[in-house]
């Protein structure tokens, strides 16, 4: 999975918290018990949230919500959420959240891992942005290039098959080997290839404190660069 694993591990977490909570409310069902009546509308808020969080506003995401938050069975799919406490309802919300999961941990949200995985780049590059504004354009290189090397990973492993990306001594290929790599598989073409070298020098040179073979004003080029690589291929 494309996913960092940081963030995919709190995300199924969050998922068996809330199974958890939903399946020790149902063992424990009062119907006509206010305290479990609250504990019942927190689990749908917070399963909401983390739906939204998924899906965003896509018609998928539409979908689940209108699972959690109304009775679709009662024709009840737009306007105040009615959130009935039964057993048959909570049921039912349970096991469309455990499928959710399920499709989730089985890799069926594709277009999702890339939107987060795009996320996190962008957050990493927004850090760069802020150490090249503040002067810091040597630590600026060092991370644009991490995270050039971190997309062109999951771009071999997005590949038809996928394209090892450990070599045989299982060290991890570096970014001239994944750059090779992927220009044979047709991900991008010989210019966009040297151009991800040149940038792959400039990282190199300022991670092992070859300050005096690159300059600031190719730095200054190199982020929009990057950024528009991963626009492009994430």
């Amino acid at each position: 999975m494309p996913l960092p694993s940081e963030k995919d591990d709190k995300i199924r977490n969050h998922f068996d918290e809330l199974i958890a909570e939903v399946e020790s409310l149902l063992a424990e069902l009062d119907e006509y018990d206010p305290c479990q009546y609250s504990r019942y509308r927190q689990w749908i808020v917070k399963t909401d949230a983390l739906l939204q969080m998924l899906f965003d506003n896509s018609k998928q995401g539409e979908k689940y919500q209108e699972i959690i938050l109304y009775d679709t069975s009662l024709g009840q799919s737009s306007g105040s959420p009615h959130w009935y406490m039964t057993a048959h309802d909570i049921l039912r919300k349970a096991a469309a959240l455990k499928g959710i999961r399920d499709s989730y941990i089985n890799g069926f949200y594709v277009s999702l891992e890339q939107k987060i995985v795009a996320n996190v780049s962008a957050d990493y590059m927004e850090q760069a942005e802020a150490l090249l504004e503040a002067g810091y354009y040597v630590p600026t290189a060092v991370l644009c290039g991490a995270v050039l090397e971190d997309a062109l990973r999951r771009l071999c492993q997005r590949q038809t098959p996928p394209i090892d990306i450990v070599k045989s001594n299982g060290d991890k290929k570096t970014l001239e080997p994944l750059i090779q790599d992927l220009q044979k598989a047709n991900e991008f073409n010989k210019l966009v290839a040297d151009q991800l070298r040149a940038w792959a020098k400039i990282r190199n040179y300022a991670a092992h404190g070859e300050f005096s073979e690159f300059t600031r004003e190719q730095v200054d080029l190199m982020l929009p660069g990057v950024k528009q690589f991963l626009a492009e291929h994430l």
